[in-house]
């Protein structure tokens, strides 16, 4: 069973990698005079775990103000707080460091 875990997740990474390298080019950076609504779709956000690790990790952030992981969608919403900036760069290194593939950062206005 450890092995498999071990596969699997190494696949994962790999293929994170990779998405990462052939994903589009987005928008680089945030408004810094309002509140930011941000949908990050991703690859391999598959399970409840998964899920909450990534809620974890955003929660610890200062420019982060709500997150909520949609496992159906297989997406992350991030609400940024007024006059904080989370630029594209940063947001998917984030991601891909946690062992997930983004392919693609929308942003609206809150």
């Amino acid at each position: 069973m450890k092995k498999l875990f071990v596969a699997v997740a190494l696949a994962t990474s790999t293929l994170a990698a990779a998405m990462v390298l052939a994903a589009p080019a987005t928008a680089t950076a945030t408004s810094s005079t309002g509140a930011q609504m941000v949908t990050v779709k991703v690859n391999g956000l598959v399970c409840d775990f998964c899920a909450r690790s990534i809620e974890a990790m955003m929660k610890k952030r200062d420019d982060v103000s709500s997150i909520h992981a949609d496992l159906g969608k297989g997406e992350v919403h991030l609400g940024l707080k007024a006059g904080a900036t989370l630029d594209d760069k940063t947001l998917t290194k984030l991601i891909t460091d946690s062992g997930y593939a983004v392919t693609a950062i929308i942003r609206e206005p809150k």
